[in-house]
């Protein structure tokens, strides 16, 4: 801002036309060069403009003068000024992105490894291997036995579940369940389980009442291993076997034989 715009808004102040305290505000602001804002600029061109009277004194004719050179003044300078620091955050913007980007890359970071922790956790409960514990097996009731089961984690990787289930089902009905406690099982090592067989008493009267002769084809076997991820979400693993098949796995183990042993 020139010198001219300096002692023009002086003399407005000078001769007490218009707010003073805005002019020597604004007065302040030129004298530290410091672009004068869009409202300051109006202000000064729409006070400076006012015309003389016939009787104006020498100090308004001045005014005047001062407003015909503000006038010509370019304020363009301020614009410029404007633009470039507006060009200025424009490049600091592209070149320090915003914070939730940064958040939305940790967030991305955080999901895939809890998907990798639980892609593992789900492998290693897969794996787990069950065949019946050569232990001592006694009744504690007329339909419930308590039985012993060997469990083994070929893994690389802990597995942790809640219990273990043998159903066997013949025609839909339920004929007799196992069920057994879970554990924590470390790698590549073995555990021993206690559970409690039962039989249903029910389906297996109705059966003798019905007189059939027994379809093998008719016996479903069905495992299930509960285990919850992340110690909340439940979980589980369902295996299904004829009964041919059941049998195989419980004379000779399960497919590709106990590894833990």
């Amino acid at each position: 801002m020139s010198d001219d715009t300096i002692r023009m808004v002086q003399s407005l102040i000078d001769s007490k036309k218009g707010d003073v305290s805005r002019l020597q505000r604004i007065l302040d602001t030129l004298k530290q060069g410091t672009p004068l804002d869009i409202s300051d600029q109006d202000y000064l061109h729409s006070i400076a403009n006012e015309s003389p009277s016939e009787t104006s004194s020498p100090s308004e004719v001045l005014e005047s003068q001062d407003a015909e050179k503000l006038d010509s003044i370019d304020f363009s300078e301020n614009e410029d000024k404007k633009q470039e620091s507006l060009d200025k955050a424009v490049i600091d913007e592209v070149k320090n992105p915003p914070s939730r980007k940064k958040i939305a890359v940790i967030t991305s970071v955080i999901a895939a490894i809890v998907i990798a922790y639980v892609g593992l956790d789900v492998y290693s409960i897969g794996t787990l291997e069950f065949r019946p514990h050569s232990g001592n097996q006694y009744p504690i009731s007329p339909t419930e036995i308590r039985i012993q089961a060997d469990v083994c984690n070929p893994s690389f990787f802990p597995a942790t579940f809640n219990k273990y289930e043998i159903s066997a089902f013949y025609n839909s009905d339920l004929i007799e369940k196992a069920e057994l406690d879970g554990a924590t099982v470390s790698p590549k090592s073995a555990s021993t389980l206690d559970g409690i067989f039962a039989l249903n008493a029910e389906a297996v009267l109705k059966l003798k009442q019905e007189n059939v002769t027994f379809d093998p084809s008719l016996a479903k076997i069905t495992t299930t291993v509960d285990a919850p991820i992340f110690g909340a979400i439940p979980f589980s693993v369902v295996k299904q076997y004829s009964a041919e098949q059941f049998q195989d796995v419980l004379k000779n183990g399960p497919p590709g034989s106990f590894s833990c042993y």
